[in-house]
């Protein structure tokens, strides 16, 4: 007699809401092709509604975006990635914004913090943002920076947002260490 039981996925971090997360796919550099899950900002910005083909995943300079980026010819038409830390999300994002950037990704500082997500609200300042934003979790974060770093690249070259179904999530090449599924 066989017995069939229900697949039944727990995420370690039962307060996200599974519905809201965006995914990406690192299609360079090839050490790091795999696909990251990220949360969006709770009550700022837009959404990432079409699929961004083969643009890039580049590093602020300064990393934490809170003053104004030494590199923002590079960031227009791509995605910034920055750091967590010494200012408000939206501070961050609005100095990404001035540059022209299609979006932020934001990567979490505390890497003690991988089996959850901070939720990104707005500072209250009236300032409004016009671009999506989205939070990475540390290890997928600093892995991609680093592989950035080690193959001397500008940035990681990217497809943002994959719409997934639930099948195709069991399927996808996740990074080791994440924690999602």
């Amino acid at each position: 007699m066989t017995i069939f039981l229900p697949l039944i996925i727990h995420s370690r971090d039962q307060s996200y809401d599974h519905y809201r997360n965006v995914y990406f796919e690192v299609l360079e550099p090839f050490d790091i092709s795999y696909t990251f899950r990220c949360q969006p900002a709770n009550d700022f910005g837009t959404s990432f509604n079409e699929l961004l083909k083969d643009v890039y995943l580049i590093p602020s300079k300064p990393l934490e975006a809170c003053s104004s980026l030494q590199n923002d010819f590079i960031l227009k038409g791509n995605i910034a990635l920055v750091e967590r830390g010494d200012c408000s999300f939206v501070t961050k994002i609005i100095n990404v914004q001035r540059t022209g950037a299609l979006g932020v990704i934001v990567m979490n500082n505390d890497r003690t913090a991988d089996e959850r997500f901070v939720d990104m609200k707005h500072d209250s300042t009236g300032r409004t943002v016009l671009i999506p934003a989205i939070f990475l979790q540390y290890r997928d974060g600093h892995m991609i920076l680093k592989s950035i770093e080690k193959n001397h690249l500008i940035g990681a070259r990217i497809n943002i947002p994959l719409n997934l179904t639930y099948d195709e999530m069991l399927k996808v090449h996740r990074a080791p260490g994440s924690y999602w599924l």
